[in-house]
């Protein structure tokens, strides 16, 4: 079955993309949850006002971030834990604590899934 997806969803595709899914997959998972709607020729005319409508989103998101890593550039932060004799830690330092210490320093709230980082454990 052809279905618009209206939605990201991981492992199938990004919002605005077409899938061709089995019909059970589509009616009892993608159609109830408005992740997905049937490809019609409809659907595809309004998918063209969407993308437009989500490329000045898009662009209204990118400029709030590079707000947001003005702000971040240039910080250091400190975390103390326990570590053994030869300097490795514990417990590794993790993207949710390295996200409450940022949204701290710089007084506006982060999502621990926006920050990257590689694993802290030295």
């Amino acid at each position: 079955m052809q279905v618009l997806l209206i939605r990201d969803l991981d492992r199938i595709g990004k919002a605005g993309d077409t899938k061709n899914v089995a019909e059970g997959f589509a009616k009892n998972y993608l159609f109830p949850r408005n992740i997905a709607v049937p490809a019609t020729p409809g659907a595809l005319k309004h998918l063209k006002l969407m993308k437009v409508s989500w490329g000045r989103q898009a662009e209204k998101e990118k400029h709030e971030f590079k707000l947001l890593a003005g702000k971040i550039e240039g910080l250091t932060l400190r975390v103390s834990k326990k570590a053994g004799e030869h300097g490795k830690l514990y417990g590794a330092v993790t993207t949710s604590e390295l996200a409450e210490l940022i949204s701290k320093e710089i007084g506006s709230e982060i999502d621990k899934k926006q920050v990257l980082s590689d694993h802290i454990k030295d």
